[in-house]
């Protein structure tokens, strides 16, 4: 045989489990997510920061809807943990304010995907229904609550909760990726008070 200067064997693809390829483009979508303008956020610019196909996208997500359910899924299933010990508990108050406390730490630990998620929402239709259901949890035990200790009626109480819950993130958001620990406690002090000044107001509904 005689070997030609310059030509080999065609280099190998690398190859990955479906949960390796699944984890490398969630990663490099969090990168677009987090670095760019809602528009930016497309399945060619995640899959350029990859070294697989746009094709190979297909295997593992349905649509770019689904590839960001699968960002926000795992900081969802968070939240809904905090909030179900909040709901089910006897004493709201206390409980809420380690709920409140947990939520904190959670949005500091992921303050750059949860920024770039609610800034986002307004000009991307997908990304708003991730943000949706980021709130969820803490609109539907504010609702639950404002039922139980103040007897509104199910619109009120959601109109008035989604507020609460809004103001939350809106709150916690501003704290960034790195607070001082007496920022991140004067934070969720000053959350508490007006959770509890609202869900347990004296007076009529």
């Amino acid at each position: 045989m005689v070997a030609v200067a310059g030509v080999g064997p065609p280099a190998r693809r690398m190859r990955r489990t479906p949960d390796a390829a699944r984890r490398e483009i969630l990663a490099a979508a969090r990168e677009v997510l987090e670095g760019g303008r809602p528009a930016d956020f497309t399945v060619a610019a995640v899959m350029s920061r990859t070294a697989m196909t746009r094709k190979t996208f297909y295997v593992h997500f349905a649509d770019r809807g689904e590839l960001i359910r699968a960002l926000v899924g795992p900081l969802r299933a968070e939240l809904d943990a905090m909030i179900e010990r909040w709901s089910d508990a006897a004493d709201p108050v206390e409980a809420g304010t380690d709920a409140l406390g947990a939520a904190a730490r959670m949005y500091v630990r992921h303050a750059t995907l949860l920024r770039a998620v609610w800034w986002s929402a307004a000009d991307d239709a997908e990304v708003d229904q991730a943000r949706a259901a980021l709130l969820e949890p803490l609109t539907a035990v504010g609702t639950k609550l404002l039922r139980q200790q103040r007897g509104l009626g199910d619109e009120r109480a959601r109109g008035i909760a989604w507020a609460l819950a809004t103001m939350n993130v809106h709150v916690l958001l501003s704290l960034g990726p790195s607070p001082t620990r007496g920022q991140l406690e004067a934070a969720t002090e000053a959350l508490r008070e007006v959770w509890t000044s609202v869900v347990l107001a004296p007076g009529t509904p």
